[in-house]
């Protein structure tokens, strides 16, 4: 029997565009498939709790959280397909991390915002694109007029790179109605 390829795919786009729900779609048809799977979330995604992953319609599934991208090859030991929702939350070094496990032959799928509130790429996200073998770059309604919306606007006031929250502090926008905070 020949030695499965790894590969890294990547989902990406703004808040709200179903990035977890694609993601858990692809884990789902891997696990009816018969491959062992494994769900990610970063330690610091306290929205659904811990042990979880949620879409915004309810669809829920357990997860392994982890801090840092180095715990990766422990969380996802045994998986052949691992899944990593809000990979925005990591630092770049996950696609390192990413690479080796697909280099030991696992399917890696990521899920993350790609762009920050200042429409700026997630230093995790860019990383993990410039390596990834696959890319779906996902777009929601915009939330003021309805066209794609490729960006999410923060809606509170803060300067720190990730605030965790849902629809109380962000909603997608498309380019038009885009305001990125002044510099």
């Amino acid at each position: 029997m020949a030695r499965q390829t790894g590969r890294i795919e990547l989902i990406c786009g703004p808040m709200f565009a179903g990035k977890t729900t694609a993601l858990l779609q692809r884990l789902a048809d891997a696990r009816s498939a018969g491959r062992v799977v494994v769900a990610i979330q970063p330690a610091g995604d306290t929205r659904s709790g811990a042990g979880r992953l949620r879409t915004h319609g309810g669809d829920v599934v357990e997860a392994i959280a982890i801090a840092s991208a180095p715990e990766l090859a422990t969380a996802a030991a045994r998986a052949a397909v691992v899944g990593i929702d809000e990979a925005h939350f990591f630092a770049a070094d996950l696609a390192e991390a990413c690479r080796a496990r697909a280099a030991c032959g696992v399917r890696v799928i990521v899920a993350g915002v790609d762009l920050d509130h200042r429409g700026r790429m997630f230093p995790a996200i860019a990383a993990i694109a410039e390596c990834a073998d696959d890319v779906t770059k996902l777009t929601a309604p915009c939330a003021r007029c309805g066209a794609p919306a490729a960006y999410t606007q923060r809606l509170v006031a803060s300067d720190a790179p990730i605030v965790v929250g849902g629809a109380e502090a962000y909603e997608p926008r498309c380019a038009a109605c885009f305001e990125p905070p002044a510099a």
